[in-house]
C-alpha cells in the first residue's frame, strides 16, 4: 500500500484509520451529550418565561436582584396580576447601603411578595382539604374531636369516615396547629393577608437591612430559647432569649405564618379574621406581638397605609410554570419561636 510516493505497511494504515475513527466517535458523542443537556427555553401561551432564579446572599449585589425582579415582571406590579414564584435565599448584603429608600422598599416588598403568596397558598390548600374531610364526617362540628382518647366519649367516630391518608393528614394538622377540635382547626388553618405579612416584615427587618435579617434570614424577629440563635445586642440583663435564624426567607415566612395561626397570644387576631379580611382591623389582634403594644399596632397600620400595601392583597400566585424552590434551604422543621418582636 502506498501513501503518495511512500510505501506504507497495511497494519500501520489500518491502525491509523482506527485511531481517527475512534477520535471522531468520541467528539461526536460529546457534542451530542452537550446538546441534549443544554436547557432549552420554554414557552407558555406563546411567551418566553425566564428560568427559575435563586438569588443567594453570597451573590451580594442588590443590582443583580433588581435585574431579576425586572426580568420576572416584579419590578412594577399591577394588581391583580399573577406573581411568579421567584424565591430568594437571602436579601443581598448591600441592601442596607441603598440610599434611595423608595428603591430599597421596592426591592424588599417585591422580593418578599412571592414568598408570602407561596405560604398563603400552602395554608389555603390545607384548609380546602380540611373542609373536604369535615364534610365527609357525619357529625356536627361541636362533636368532632380528633383526640383519639375522646373519640367515643363525644359520640363521634370520625375515623370511621376517613381513609388512612386523611387520618394522617388530620393528625399532622393537630400537631402543627396545637388543637384537636374541628372548630379549632377551622379557626387556625387559614391564611394571613398579604399586606399584614409585608407590613410586619418591613417593620421587624427594617426593610430587609437589619442584622438579624442579614445574618439569619429572620424577617419577623421571632424569639427562641434554644441553643441556636442570634443574641440581641440590647438584650436586657437576665434575659436568655435569642432571635431565631432560618435557612432561607421562605423558612422565615412559614414559621411566622404558623405562629400567628397557632399560638394563644393571637387568639384575638384569629377571632377577628373570622369576621373580616381587612388588615387594618386584623392589626388590632397583633397587640401582643411586640412589647410596644398599641404603638406597635399603630405602626403596622401606618406602614400599610403609607405604602399602599392593601393593593398586594389582590395579587395571586401564578399557576403556570411554578418551579419548586431548588436552593439550599433548611430541610428540618422550622424551630419553635415565641412570635414576639425582637428588641
Amino acid at each position: 500500500m502506498y501513501f503518495g510516493k511512500h510505501r506504507v505497511q497495511h497494519w500501520a494504515a489500518y491502525l491509523t484509520l482506527g485511531i481517527i475513527a475512534a477520535v471522531l466517535l468520541v467528539v461526536i458523542t460529546a457534542l451530542g451529550t452537550s446538546f441534549q443537556s443544554t436547557p432549552q427555553p420554554s414557552a407558555t401561551a406563546g411567551q418566553n418565561r425566564p428560568e427559575p432564579a435563586l438569588v443567594s446572599g453570597k451573590h451580594g449585589a442588590t443590582d443583580y436582584l433588581i435585574g431579576k425582579l425586572k426580568s420576572y415582571g416584579l419590578w412594577k406590579i399591577y394588581p391583580p396580576q399573577e406573581v411568579p414564584r421567584l424565591l430568594i435565599e437571602s436579601y443581598p448584603a448591600d441592601l442596607q447601603a441603598v440610599e434611595d429608600i423608595s428603591i430599597r422598599k421596592r426591592v424588599f416588598l417585591h422580593s418578599l411578595l412571592p414568598h408570602a403568596l407561596v405560604v398563603r397558598q400552602e395554608a389555603l390548600q390545607k384548609r380546602d382539604r380540611l373542609e373536604s374531610i369535615l364534610n365527609r364526617i357525619d357529625c356536627s362540628l361541636e362533636e368532632i374531636n380528633f383526640d383519639t382518647g375522646l373519640e367515643y366519649e363525644t359520640g363521634c367516630s370520625w375515623s370511621d369516615f376517613l381513609a388512612e391518608d386523611d387520618i394522617r393528614f388530620i393528625e399532622k394538622l393537630c400537631t402543627n396547629y396545637r388543637t384537636t377540635t374541628a372548630e379549632g382547626l377551622l379557626e387556625r388553618v387559614d391564611a394571613v393577608p398579604t399586606s399584614i405579612i409585608l407590613a410586619q416584615g418591613a417593620l421587624e427587618s427594617s426593610w430587609g437591612s437589619s442584622r438579624f435579617t442579614r445574618e439569619g434570614n429572620s424577617i419577623f424577629g421571632m424569639w427562641t430559647w434554644r441553643n441556636k440563635g442570634m443574641v440581641p445586642s440590647r438584650r436586657e440583663e437576665g434575659k436568655t432569649h435569642k432571635v431565631t435564624s432560618y435557612g432561607s426567607i421562605l423558612d422565615s415566612v412559614r414559621a411566622y405564618h404558623l405562629t400567628l395561626n397557632r399560638l394563644n397570644p393571637y387568639d384575638r387576631f384569629r377571632e377577628l379574621r373570622r369576621q373580616t379580611n381587612d388588615p387594618l382591623v386584623l392589626a388590632d389582634g397583633l397587640i401582643l406581638y411586640s412589647e410596644r403594644g398599641e404603638e406597635y399596632v399603630e405602626d403596622i397600620k401606618k406602614v400599610i397605609l403609607s405604602n399602599d400595601l392593601q393593593k398586594y392583597d389582590n395579587c395571586r400566585l401564578s399557576d403556570i410554570d411554578l418551579p419548586e424552590f431548588s436552593g439550599p434551604v433548611n430541610k428540618k422543621p422550622a424551630p419553635a419561636a415565641s412570635g414576639k418582636a425582637s428588641l
